[in-house]
Order: structure tokens, then sequence, then C-alpha cells
């Protein structure tokens, strides 16, 4: 816990008092407990190739680097494990734990955290432990080496199974909690019925079943001290009425803007931008699409993919090189024979290549963004009515203020042209020292703001 001066605490207080009179109409209020807002997807083989997991020069370098950018948070997907069973180990064990253990400790030596990818859901069905009785209907996810199923949350076989799998999984390799990667099988049912119709929009009812798997495992992480993250498609929430999650991942296959997606879910909401997928902008856009409604955006990085996720020698594939994903492993495969030099791609949602400058654009947002979101800050979320903006908030602009000892402004510019911000009072630009109170927010970017006594 910070300690503050008796000048700090002076202004802290002032600041809290004019941002509950001057901010009139909001859409939320939250205050920040326990935020870890720099979260990154680390990549370390191309499964189902085999690689080695323990730390090469090149992860203790690039490791420590993020540390020094603020990075708080390590993913990996699934990577880590054998989930087609070809190496000797299977879904929620590694083929080289000494290795991987490395690599944890490289992390929490750099006071970092790091979490697995572990789905309540998914499942492959040649896994010799797969059993009947863990599916409620046939709802397949078949792409490379997976042929899995989503299995059923009202099982009791499929709920002991895989709730003790994950506490196994973090006691084995001293994980600080999980990221889960649902799968949701009753979600599924739901969806496939509404495309069927023709449909694209479709709500998932409450499900006592998923909640309450979803809620037992999130007590043991949080015995445990830990952390969990959660998916549960596109833009969506897990259809639950308690709190079963710490942050939510959102975005993946998502190509439209999607202004303020997630900003009614509780925890904290983290937007992965799909690259892949052909979405629109870059890491300007989207932290602009992002921060002003108490987000920041995942970024991949790790080793750099080789493609032969796409080759692997022995393992059974269920696309062509042609189909899905496995196509898209192909194209980096293909792509790294030409540019074995790099520029490199490193993430499943990452276009081919990633933009070199990927990493400095959102390393200089998230310096930006940290100090608003320090522990026992208040944030006010996208402003309608506030007196210390003069200009009229139109539509598809977004304004917060993060308030502690200092007071911030975000404000974002989604209106096709250059906005102009009028301001009660002086402010400075945090970018570029600019003291004004007017400034021009362009399309598309953010401005961040801190106000001047």
């Amino acid at each position: 816990m910070k300690v503050l001066t008796l000048e700090e605490h002076k202004r802290r207080l002032r600041n809290i008092d004019t941002a509950e009179k001057n901010n009139r109409s909001y859409f939320k209020r939250r205050r920040i407990r326990d935020y870890l807002p720099g979260q990154v997807v680390y990549s370390l083989t191309d499964y189902p190739y085999k690689g080695s997991f323990a730390p090469t020069d090149y992860d203790v370098e690039l490791v420590r680097d993020l540390a020094r950018r603020g990075v708080g948070l390590i993913q990996l997907h699934e990577d880590w494990n054998d989930a087609a069973r070809v190496h000797g180990a299977d879904k929620y064990s590694c083929y080289d734990p000494e290795g991987l253990k490395k690599f944890i400790d490289l992390c929490h030596g750099e006071g970092i955290k790091i979490i697995p990818y572990v789905s309540t859901g998914y499942f492959q069905v040649t896994d010799p432990d797969f059993r009947p009785e863990f599916v409620r209907f046939h709802s397949p996810l078949v792409a490379r080496h997976m042929n899995y199923l989503r299995c059923n949350p009202e099982s009791e076989y499929w709920r002991k199974f895989i709730i003790e799998k994950n506490f196994e999984v973090i006691d084995t390799y001293g994980f600080d909690g999980i990221y889960n990667d649902m799968g949701y099988d009753k979600k599924q049912m739901i969806k496939d019925a509404a495309l069927a119709r023709g449909e694209t929009e479709y709500t998932v009812p409450y499900g006592y079943e998923i909640e309450d798997l979803l809620s037992t495992i999130y007590s043991g992480i949080k015995e445990r001290g830990g952390i969990y993250k959660l998916h549960a498609d596109s833009n969506l929430a897990p259809a639950c009425r308690d709190k079963v999650y710490d942050y939510l991942w959102i975005g993946e296959s998502m190509t439209n803007a999607d202004f303020g997606a997630g900003k009614d879910y509780y925890g904290y909401v983290v937007p992965c931008p799909d690259f892949e997928a052909a979405v629109e902008g870059d890491y300007h856009f989207h932290v602009a699409k992002s921060v002003p409604f108490l987000q920041f955006p995942l970024i991949a990085r790790g080793r750099p993919l080789t493609g032969m996720a796409a080759h692997a020698p022995g393992v059974t594939y269920y696309q062509d090189l042609t189909e899905g994903k496995r196509a898209w492993h192909n194209r980096v495969y293909e792509y790294m024979k030409e540019h074995p030099n790099g520029p490199y791609v490193y993430g499943l949602w990452s276009s081919i290549p990633d933009a070199p400058e990927n990493l400095d654009v959102w390393s200089h947002y998230l310096a930006l963004y940290r100090p608003m979101v320090e522990e026992n800050s208040l944030v006010y979320v996208e402003l309608s009515d506030c007196r210390d903006i003069l200009s009229p908030i139109e539509k598809n602009v977004f304004a917060s203020m993060f308030v502690n000892e200092e007071k911030y402004l975000t404000v974002s510019n989604f209106t096709g042209k250059p906005y102009a911000l009028h301001l009660n009072g002086i402010w400075e630009n945090r970018e570029t020292g600019e003291r004004s109170n007017s400034f021009t927010v362009e399309n598309g970017r953010i401005v961040f703001l801190r106000e001047v006594y």
C-alpha cells in the first residue's frame, strides 16, 4: 500500500470531492481493486510440434523487458500441454515439466504472474480419459489436431474430472491461477439453433449448472490466492448471477468496432484485438476503443511462431492445409520460409506478420494507463454530463475520469472527424506536455490528460 504525504492526502481528497460534484452523469463508477492491466499471451511452442519449455536467453531477455514495461500477467495458451497426447503427456500436463517450471520461475522472479489454459468444456474425443457421460449432445470443435467435444457441466462425471484437473494443474506446476476457454455446450446449442434459423443474434439464458461449476473452480483458485480469467466466446460474458471470474477476455473473431463492448460486465475486461480476423485499426485504435471503458487490450508476445503447428510429424490432423486455422498456420510457415529474420508472428490472433512497432505502441499506452488505475483509484466510466467538459460530448466520443492523487481524463473520438474538446480549467496532455483548456482529438485516437492545479 502506497504511503501518501500530507500534500498527496490533500490533493486526493480535493480530487475525489470535485469528481463527485462535477461528474453528474456517467455509465458507472468503479473503485480499483487487485487489477493487473498489462497482460500478454506468451507463445512457447508451435504445438503439436514438439519444443522445449526451458527458458532460453531470448526468453530471459524478453520476460525481463516485459516486466520493465509494466506487464503483470502472462497467459499461456494450449501450447503448454499435450492435448493430442502425442508427446507422452495429456491435456492437463506438460511433456517438459522441468522446463515449464523453470519458465514459471523466470516469470515469478520478474514479478509477473503466469496462468495456463484449462477449458471447462473442450475435451478431445479420442483421449483415453474421455467417457460418453461427459457430454450432453454432439457439439464438436474440429480444427487442426483438435477433435473436441463440448462437455456437459450438468454431468457429475465431468464436474468431478474437470474440477480436480484444474486444481491439479495449479498445484503441480505452481501457476498463479487458470485461463478458462469455456466451451459451454448449452451456449453452443443455442447459437447453432439461431444460425439454423438464419439469425445472428442470440441470448444465452442463466444456467445454474455452468455457474456452479465456474464458482466451484473460482473458490478453489481464490483459496490458493490465484487469478481466474475467463473467455465465454466473442464479446459474451457467462450467463451467471454470481461472481465467477476476475478477468474476462472478449473480442476473439470480432471484426467491427463494438465501442463499449463489455462495459457492463463485472470484473475486469481484457479485449483481444483479433488481427487474424482482419479487425480494423492498430494498437492506437484499440487503446482508444478500450481505455474509456476501463479496459486495456491484450498483446501477443513470446517465441516467434514458425508455422510448424501445421506440419508436426506423427500427428492426426482434422483439417487439410487449405482449411481454417491449419491454413493460417501454413501461411505462417510459408511466410517464415521467406522471412526467417522477421518481422515475426507471435500469436494466434496476429496478422502475418505482427506490426514491428506493436509492443512499443502498446507499452507507451500502458505506461500512461497504469498510474490511472492504481489500487484504490476511482473511475467514472463514460461521462455524459461533466462540469469539467464544456464542449458537447457527441455520439461516439467517449470520456472517462480516473481519480487518485491526480485527476486524469481520457477522451476518445470515433466520430469520423476531429473533435474539439473544451475544458473548464487547465489540463496537461500527458503525451505532449501541452497545457491548455482546449485540445483536438483526432478520429480513431485518444488523449490522456491530467488536471493542472
